[in-house]
């Protein structure tokens, strides 16, 4: 009967020990998360830049007392990729490693070799991986669609044009909802679509800016970055991901605003499941993304055009984005690829 007692005192103490064990590791939250960013082009190219923005929005809030850190490479892409990423990874220095841009396969190679590092791939060109390997995404469409309201308003040739990058769902999309917005305020309106092929080729955008204000646009939603043209010609660019008014003030009236903010404080919680209540990586099998009404796009102030838009065109932007945030407003999501009225 002794003996008894004494397994039971044993295993009771046991049983008290690994709760405590237990409960010291889930209480352990991480107070510091390290970042490494790997980006395709330039931190100056919009789409860059509309990450790191968001990142520093994040970082300077804290989320629950979270110190963040962030490290970057830019200009990676082809052969480089995954050289980049596995010297992140090697390093065991960094909880996630976020590849802004399109590197499924660089990703699914070697997620398995780091099941505790978060990884990320963002945009079109991307395909869901499951466990740690995240998809996230942007759709801009809503915010284009105001943009279009705009330029259907106050166009006086009727003819607006899109210089696009690739002809990608996600650069699709916001030539669609543009010209939706342009149309549902005036039925005249027709559209010149260009697609320079590039993610990042100023020249190539100024060309194709070049060829749509020949052909009568007077409105050009520039998603190539490159406003020169615009300037020489007095034509009125929208600039897109981040405000690009300081840029040209004279033509640009407001731009798109893509907030990664949502995207990121999801990671971050993600990243922090594992880690602190050792909840095991799940990445969704589709994209992650947040609508305008969830803080994932916005457009931008109108700066020095608020007293050149009129009155009425302010206005009804203001209505549909109401409209849009509460849901009254669906902008259609169509990815299909766009063509020139």
């Amino acid at each position: 009967m002794k003996l008894f007692g004494v397994l039971r005192v044993l295993l009771a103490g046991l049983m008290l020990l690994s709760v405590a064990v237990f409960s010291a590791a889930a209480g352990d939250v991480p107070k510091k998360l390290k970042v490494a960013a790997v980006f395709v082009s330039p931190i100056e190219n919009a789409w860059t830049a509309s990450w790191i923005d968001s990142f520093e929005r994040v970082k300077a809030a804290k989320p629950d007392g979270l110190e963040l850190e962030l490290d970057y490479s830019e200009n990676i892409y082809g052969d480089k990729v995954l050289p980049v990423i596995e010297t992140y990874a090697d390093s065991g220095d960094y909880g996630i490693i976020w590849f802004h841009s399109s590197a499924s396969d660089e990703v699914e190679s070697i997620k398995a070799k780091y099941p505790d590092i978060l990884f990320v791939v963002t945009g079109s060109g991307n395909r869901p991986l499951g466990d740690n390997a995240y998809l996230l995404y942007a759709h801009l469409h809503e915010s284009s669609y105001l943009l279009g309201l705009m330029a259907g308003s106050m166009t006086k040739s009727n003819v607006l044009g899109v210089v696009g990058l690739f002809p990608a769902d996600d650069v699709n999309d916001q030539i669609h909802a543009f010209r939706a917005g342009a149309q549902s305020v005036n039925a005249d309106i027709k559209l010149k679509v260009s697609f320079i092929e590039s993610w990042y080729d100023p020249a190539k955008a100024s060309e194709a800016a070049n060829a749509q204000i020949a052909a009568g646009a007077d409105f050009i939603l520039q998603l190539g970055e490159s406003f020169e043209t615009c300037k020489q010609k007095n034509i009125y660019c929208f600039g897109n991901y981040v405000d690009l008014n300081s840029v040209a003030p004279e033509v640009i009236p407001t731009s798109t605003i893509l907030n990664w903010d949502p995207q990121i404080n999801y990671l971050i919680g993600q990243w922090r499941d594992h880690h602190a209540n050792g909840k095991p990586y799940k990445a969704p099998m589709e994209k992650v993304w947040y609508p305008m009404a969830q803080g994932g796009s916005d457009i931008a102030p109108y700066h020095n055009f608020d007293k050149i838009i009129p009155d009425d065109v302010k206005a009804m932007i203001a209505q549909a984005k109401a409209d849009i945030m509460s849901g009254k407003l669906k902008v259609k999501l169509d990815s299909s690829l766009p063509k020139s009225d």
